[in-house]
């Protein structure tokens, strides 16, 4: 882990490196100039993998570039760009994850020696390209696509001994249950938040007791503050009360399915809001904990006795919106199906599962959530395909994604030897004896 982040800081290091002096021009291509420092900075990238570069490698970093800079000149034919925000997030995402790599910004300052702003200042334009880039081969490629025959032909190209190993992957449904909170909880929350709003109305300030007690994990820590709200952002019932509020106005606590609030309205702009909230909920006793266990124990019951399917209680039982309307079923963001492999679950669903047959529903299990919520979960093993070589039957859609991308690179391949037709191309002596794998020379 710590090699991959040396890597992709080193290739920002490139990115900011102030010594880059353009000692002379490798190509042209249409408005866009490749320099020799470009790619012997490209170069030093692999070389700082441990990769040894010869001759291929070089003209592979070298034609690569050249390959940037004709989607650029594309998108200055075509108008393609990217907003200031969308270069700025992005910038914005790789610096937090650099600053958190190197525990805060003033270490990330010292590694460059640089300030934070000029920092972002020299990212700029190499992220707006890459953006750009991006958008391009989106455009040429958006309208690409396989049959179910291209993917059987796909498949049969393959050399029997170079078909990928497939790891064991399961699908997986659950259940999961938070404990109802007792009456007196509920009444204890209710009075909390009335007294904050007093203590607001006597004038403390809204801001200082959000931080100090509201348990918005996306609010608190900016004073409870949310800016730039439109009808539709937020669940009805908070809708609801925020839009009847009038500036200044706090209202009273009322309940939605995060818990219990009072909201603040700072600002109102026709249909656009700046409010301030804070969120309580209920505290949970070990008593109510047991309710929810005792829950899913006769829930698994009614479905081990046949009076119950498990899509039936996951529908009825299951306080995860995420998965109770289509049966508990799991999903995995990460392939766009609901197969996982092992290590892509979390530990406790690994080892819930981990001694189940398809058709098993594991024991109710304790759960402590990202929110803080505690809960007890079921989980029932739908399928199990172990460990085998890429099939169509069991693997088409990773086949599938595999003929799909191997098209979208002919269309790539064939866009380029188009665009090559009609745009201007120019190799520095230095670089044209490369044997390239385009017609960048116009020979």
């Amino acid at each position: 882990m710590r090699r991959i982040f040396v890597i992709a800081f080193l290739m920002m290091t490139q990115v900011l490196s102030a010594q880059v002096t353009v000692e002379g021009i490798a190509a042209v291509v249409g408005n866009n100039i490749v320099l020799k420092s470009d790619v012997e900075q490209q170069i030093l990238q692999y070389q700082t993998q441990g990769l040894e570069v010869d001759s291929a490698i070089r003209k592979q970093v070298f034609e690569d570039l050249l390959f940037q800079k004709l989607m650029l000149h594309k998108a200055e034919l075509d108008s393609i760009e990217v907003t200031e925000n969308e270069v700025i997030n992005e910038i914005d995402s790789r610096l937090n994850n650099f600053i958190t790599q190197l525990g805060g910004e003033e270490q990330l300052e010292q590694y460059f020696d640089k300030k934070i702003y000029e920092v972002k200042e020299e990212m700029y334009e190499p992220i707006e390209h890459s953006l750009i880039i991006q958008r391009v081969r989106y455009e040429i490629t958006s309208s690409t696509d396989v049959t179910p025959e291209e993917v059987k032909v796909h498949f049969v190209t393959f050399d029997v001994d170079s078909l990928p190993e497939i790891n064991e992957t399961v699908e997986v449904a659950q259940i999961l249950k938070l404990p109802p909170p007792s009456e007196a909880a509920i009444k204890e929350t209710n009075n909390k938040l009335g007294k904050l709003k007093e203590r607001v109305l006597k004038g403390e300030n809204f801001a200082t007791l959000a931080i100090l007690y509201s348990e918005d994990p996306g609010s608190s820590r900016n004073g409870g503050l949310y800016t730039g709200i439109k009808r539709g952002m937020f669940v009805k019932e908070f809708e609801a009360v925020m839009f009847s509020l009038e500036n200044g106005e706090i209202s009273e606590v009322f309940e939605t399915e995060y818990g219990y609030h009072i909201v603040q309205m700072e600002e109102r702009r026709g249909d656009e809001l700046d409010i301030r909230h804070i969120l309580m909920s209920p505290k949970i006793s070990p008593i109510d904990l047991n309710i929810a266990k005792d829950i899913l124990v006769a829930v698994r019951d009614s479905v081990l006795d046949g009076n119950l399917t498990f899509e039936m209680a996951a529908t009825h039982h299951s306080d995860d919106k995420m998965t109770k309307f289509n049966g508990g079923k799991l999903f995995n963001v990460n392939t766009g199906t609901s197969a996982f492999e092992l290590h892509e679950l979390e530990n406790a669903v690994k080892v819930a599962i981990e001694g189940l047959d398809i058709g098993d529903i594991s024991e109710p299990g304790y759960v402590k959530m990202e929110d803080g919520k505690e809960a007890y979960r079921i989980y029932m093993l739908l399928n199990r395909v172990e460990g085998h070589k890429a099939n169509l039957k069991d693997d088409y859609k990773m086949i599938r994604d595999l003929a799909l991308e191997y098209k979208k690179d002919k269309t790539i391949s064939e866009w380029i030897n188009t665009s090559l037709l009609k745009t201007y191309v120019r190799i520095s002596d230095e670089y044209i004896s490369h044997d390239f794998q385009y017609n960048w020379v116009k020979k």
